[in-house]
């Protein structure tokens, strides 16, 4: 632009000396004529030359800065510092313009800054989420997925593969597709994985994306809460059946000591004896219930001190031996570390534990079986344990057996509460040792183990 308008005021230039030259010569005498048209027109030609150099000289000073700074926005290598060149060298009449892109420069700079600083903190957001986040194309093609749907799909949650493929749900996928219309679908799914993992509930939530045509799909984890209303439940109803037979029993007895009975010098006493025993019934029941709910609730008060592992042992067998005995069982204690071994423990807590677990063995166990019982270092724990030739425990049935009111033999249901192996396991885990049970199977017996520190 500037050297067309050079080269134009050039010729400007010379057009306007040629006309003056002209109007000049109209005021010779014609005998002057034939001598001065050769030096006029060599003067007006050179004149003309002259003025088109200096417009090129001048349209080359203005357009060489402005190509090099087009060259340089084109390969990206334009900076605050190559501008100020820019404006050191550049003519004063481009000065101006410099500055102005030095200063969309700089204000572009900050720009591109805030995007990114956002784009990685909304990256790292989407990374650590701990809700799974799915966008869907059109043709229900995965196009962005983050660790935590992953997780929840125990699938790889690749681009470019279909979401049927993914998650092997089809309520999943039902899901995506209803969210075609305009408003949002929420809906609790159960995932049922092909994998060997626990099945999962999920909430999802989806939605179109404003295009129209892809869908977001966010997949919140509520198995806990799930589980949880499920034992809030079985809760209630457990302690209502518990609650229901001892007092139903004592219902009954009350109104035949009222009607008559209380005084049958042989039936009075008898009725007595038996409400004593099941309002010793519910006294036990109310008793483990505090426990288990101060134990869950983190409020387990402990009396730690350094006990010997054959302590422990002996006193709990010594305490179930009678009871043993008079099921016909053989109980002993097979091995116990040396004393120099000791664990960090609140003895009456343990010897509440072991003495459970003695009696769930006695309980289970026929007539002339063994149990045994014992004690090892393992690392820097000591590990107990309790084994019995009873009845055993399907596989299946072993990670359930610490619930509360569980209980593995429908056939026994009126045999404790339910409550002990419960107690047991957050008695152990308020020690910050683990429980867990083994059993080769129905008629196979079990075994129960729980880890300890060992006393520094």
């Amino acid at each position: 632009m500037t050297a067309r308008f050079a080269w134009l005021s050039a010729l400007v230039a010379g057009g306007t000396g040629v006309a003056v030259l002209l109007a000049a010569l109209t005021f010779l005498p014609a005998s002057a004529w034939e001598g001065f048209v050769p030096i006029a027109t060599a003067l007006t030609a050179a004149g003309v030359l002259a003025a088109v150099l200096l417009a090129a000289w001048a349209g080359e000073r203005l357009a060489r800065p402005l190509r090099t700074m087009v060259r340089a926005i084109e390969a990206d290598t334009i900076g605050p510092r190559s501008l100020h060149e820019f404006a050191s060298e550049a003519p004063s009449e481009i000065v101006a313009l410099v500055y102005a892109l030095r200063t969309a420069h700089g204000r572009l700079q900050r720009t591109l800054a805030e995007l990114e600083r956002d784009r990685a903190q909304m990256a790292t957001t989407f990374q650590h989420m701990a809700d799974g986040v799915l966008v869907l194309d059109p043709d229900e093609r995965i196009e962005l997925a983050n660790p935590a749907a992953a997780r929840l799909l125990t699938a790889s949650v690749t681009r470019g593969r279909s979401l049927a493929e993914v998650a092997h749900d089809a309520e999943l996928v039902e899901v995506a597709r209803a969210a075609r219309g305009t408003a949002p679908v929420t809906r609790i799914v159960e995932l049922r994985s092909l994998l060997a993992a626990p099945r999962r509930w999920v909430q999802v939530a989806a939605t179109r994306l404003p295009d129209g045509k892809r869908t977001l799909l966010l997949l919140q984890d509520v198995t806990d809460l799930r589980r949880a209303e499920v034992a809030r439940r079985d809760f209630v109803a457990n302690v209502s059946h518990e609650l229901r037979t001892p007092v139903a029993a004592l219902k009954a007895l009350v109104e035949t000591l009222q009607a008559g009975a209380l005084d049958d010098p042989e039936a009075g006493p008898d009725f007595l004896r038996r409400m004593h025993v099941e309002v010793e019934g519910l006294a036990q029941l109310v008793t483990e219930l505090l426990q288990l709910a101060r134990a869950e609730a983190g409020k387990l008060e402990l009396e730690l001190a350094p006990w010997l592992p054959g302590e422990l042992l002996h006193e709990a067998v010594e305490r179930a031996r009678p009871y043993a005995e008079n099921m016909g069982l053989h109980l002993e204690v097979v091995h116990e570390p040396t004393a120099d071994v000791a664990v960090e423990a609140d003895a009456r807590r343990i010897g509440q534990v072991l003495t459970n677990l003695l009696a769930n063995a006695v309980k289970f166990s026929l007539r002339g079986g063994r149990i045994e019982t014992g004690a090892r270092v393992v690392d820097d724990q000591v590990e107990f344990w309790v084994a019995d030739t009873g009845v055993g425990i399907e596989s299946e049935l072993l990670p359930r057996v610490f619930e509360r009111f569980y209980k593995t033999d429908p056939s026994r249901t009126g045999a404790g509460t339910g409550l002990g192996l419960a107690i047991c396991k957050h008695f152990v885990q308020a020690h910050g040792g683990s429980i867990w049970a083994e059993s080769g199977g129905a008629g196979r017996g079990a075994t129960f183990r729980f880890t300890l520190r060992q006393a520094t």
